[in-house]
C-alpha cells in the first residue's frame, strides 16, 4: 500500500539533538499504547470506569508512564489522567486523548490494535489520532524536564478518555479546575489551528412504513461516514437484483450485494468533518429503497445529505473564517414506524445551534431533536501565543508558506480557554484518521517531538518572563 509518507526535510537544530536520545523509548512505548483497544465501551462502563475497560486501561497506562517520568499523577475520577510538573501562578495545559474510534477489523489490511511498522509507516488505530502525537509531545516535554528547561509555572499534561464522543473527560476536569493561562492540543494539523467550527449532533425523524423491511439500526460513531449498511428485506426479491444492478451502474462510488434477503451497501469511511471525502453506504441504501418502494421521502433524504454540506436545503453556511458547513449521517435506525437519522453537523463558530437546527427542520420536513455538542472558537491569529507556536514550527521545518488554519474538526482546544490545536499532521498528508488502516509516518513521529520541544520551550520562556 502506497502512502504519502516521504520524510519531511527538517532543520538540524538543537531541539533535534535534544529529543534524539528519547526516540527509541518513545517508539517502544507507543507500541504498547496502540495495543490497548481503548474504544468507548458502554457495556463495561461503571462509576469507576466511566468510559469502559479499554479506555480505563489506556488512562492507567499513561498514569504509570507519567509516574516513571517524574510527573505528579492524578486520575481525576478516572475521566482523565493529569500529569503535572512545577508550580506557579501561570499554567500551561497540553491536551491529548487516549480513546480511539471503533474499527472493523475485516476492513483493515493490518492489525488495528498492534503497531505494524513497514518502512517509514506505522499502522494502527491511534497512531495519528491521538496516541502517536500525544506521546511525541510527552517525550518532548520529558526531554526539556531532564535538562531543567521547565519551571516557574505549572505544566498540566492532560490525557482524556472521551474526546471522540462528547469530550466528557475534559468537561468533567474543568468543573473543578481553572482554565489555563495558555494551552494547546497536539491533535490536528500543522502549522496550527486557530479556529474550529461548532460541532453538534441531532436526530432527524420521519414517519415511515416500509413493508417487508425488518427494523434495523446501522452505524455507530456519528463522526465517521457510515460505510457499511445491511438490512433484511422480505419483499420484492424477484425485482431487487435487476434494480440493484441498474442503481450501481449509476452510482459507481458505492457497492452492494443482495443474498438471501440480506441487502448490503458498502461505501468509504471518512472523518465526519468532511463527509464529501467518503461514501455513505447508509444514504445509498435509503436512496435505493426509495426507488424500490417509490418513496419520495427516502429519495429526498438522499438528496438532502448526499453532498455532506446541506446545499439542497440551503444549510451550507460560511463566513470570513469558515468556507463551508458539514452534515454527516453516522447512524440510521428504523423501528417499523419511524426512520431516524443521527447527524453530526459542523458550522461557523459565530452561529447558534438552535438557528441551524430549526432551519434543518423547516426545509427537510423532519422532526429535529438536538442531542448535544459544543461551540467552536476563533482565536486571534496575530496574538503572541499563536506567533510563538507558528515560529516554532517554521524554525524546525523551514516551512514559511503554511498559514494558520480554520477547520471543521474538533479538538480539546474548544473545551478550554486561551487554547489552540497545534499539529501534528503535516501539510499535504492524510493519515486516514477515523478510517481503515490509519497510519503515521515514523519520521513524522520523531519530527513532531522536535517541533513540540521547541514550542514548549518557547512557551515556557514566554510564561516566565517578567510582566
Amino acid at each position: 500500500m502506497e502512502e504519502n509518507a516521504a520524510p519531511i526535510k527538517m532543520k538540524k537544530t538543537d531541539y533535534a539533538s535534544l529529543v534524539a536520545p528519547y526516540k527509541e523509548e518513545a517508539l517502544e512505548t507507543l507500541k504498547k499504547y496502540i495495543a490497548i483497544p481503548s474504544v468507548l465501551d458502554e457495556k463495561t462502563a461503571s462509576e469507576k470506569m466511566p468510559f469502559g475497560k479499554g479506555v480505563d486501561t489506556a488512562l492507567a497506562f499513561v498514569a504509570d508512564l507519567g509516574k516513571k517520568m517524574g510527573f505528579k499523577v492524578d486520575r481525576c475520577d478516572n475521566y482523565i489522567t493529569e500529569l503535572t510538573y512545577g508550580e506557579g501562578k501561570k499554567t500551561l495545559d497540553i491536551y491529548a486523548h487516549s480513546d480511539v474510534v471503533p474499527v472493523k477489523k475485516e476492513n483493515w489490511k493490518h492489525e488495528p490494535f498492534a503497531l505494524t511498522l513497514e518502512g517509514n509507516v506505522m499502522y494502527g488505530r491511534g497512531t495519528s489520532d491521538d496516541k502517536g502525537p500525544g506521546l511525541a509531545c510527552l517525550y518532548a516535554t520529558k526531554a526539556l524536564m531532564d535538562k531543567g528547561r521547565l519551571g516557574g509555572y505549572k505544566l498540566r499534561f492532560l490525557f482524556g478518555g472521551n474526546e471522540e464522543n462528547d469530550s466528557l473527560g475534559l468537561k468533567h476536569y474543568f468543573k473543578s479546575h481553572s482554565y489555563p493561562t495558555l494551552g494547546f492540543s497536539p491533535d490536528a494539523n500543522y502549522p496550527l489551528i486557530y479556529a474550529e467550527k461548532s460541532i453538534y449532533s441531532y436526530t432527524a425523524s420521519y414517519p415511515l412504513t416500509l413493508p417487508g423491511v425488518d427494523p434495523f439500526d446501522i452505524g455507530n460513531a456519528l463522526n465517521i461516514v457510515l460505510s457499511e449498511a445491511s438490512i433484511t428485506l422480505h419483499a420484492g426479491e424477484d425485482k431487487i437484483p435487476g434494480m440493484l444492478e441498474k442503481y450501481l451502474s449509476r452510482h459507481i462510488s458505492s457497492k452492494a450485494t443482495f443474498e438471501k434477503e440480506k441487502l448490503s451497501f458498502y461505501g468509504k469511511p471518512y472523518h465526519g468533518s468532511a463527509p464529501w471525502n467518503g461514501v455513505n453506504a447508509g444514504l445509498h441504501l435509503l436512496h435505493f429503497l426509495g426507488k424500490v418502494y417509490g418513496n419520495e421521502t427516502l429519495k429526498k433524504i438522499f438528496l438532502d445529505y448526499d453532498d455532506g454540506m446541506g446545499t439542497a436545503f440551503e444549510g451550507n453556511y460560511s463566513d470570513e473564517t469558515f468556507s463551508e458547513s458539514s452534515y454527516n449521517v453516522g447512524r440510521i435506525a428504523y423501528d417499523g414506524k419511524t426512520l431516524t437519522l443521527y447527524v453530526n453537523v459542523r458550522f461557523p463558530a459565530k452561529m447558534k445551534a438552535e438557528d441551524v437546527l430549526s432551519h434543518v427542520q423547516e426545509f427537510t420536513g423532519a422532526k429535529v431533536t438536538l442531542l448535544g455538542g459544543s461551540d467552536g472558537f476563533v482565536a486571534d491569529p496575530n496574538s503572541d501565543f499563536v506567533k510563538l507556536l507558528l515560529s516554532s514550527y517554521q524554525e524546525e521545518t523551514g516551512d514559511k508558506e503554511a498559514a494558520p488554519l480554520a477547520i471543521g474538526g474538533g479538538t480539546y482546544a474548544r473545551e478550554s480557554k486561551n487554547s489552540v490545536a497545534f499539529g501534528s499532521q503535516f501539510p499535504g498528508r492524510d493519515y486516514r484518521m477515523h478510517g481503515d488502516d490509519e497510519f503515521f509516518p515514523l519520521s513524522d513521529f520523531y519530527d513532531t517531538m522536535q517541533i513540540y520541544a521547541h514550542a514548549i520551550d518557547a512557551l515556557s520562556q514566554y510564561l516566565t518572563k517578567k510582566d
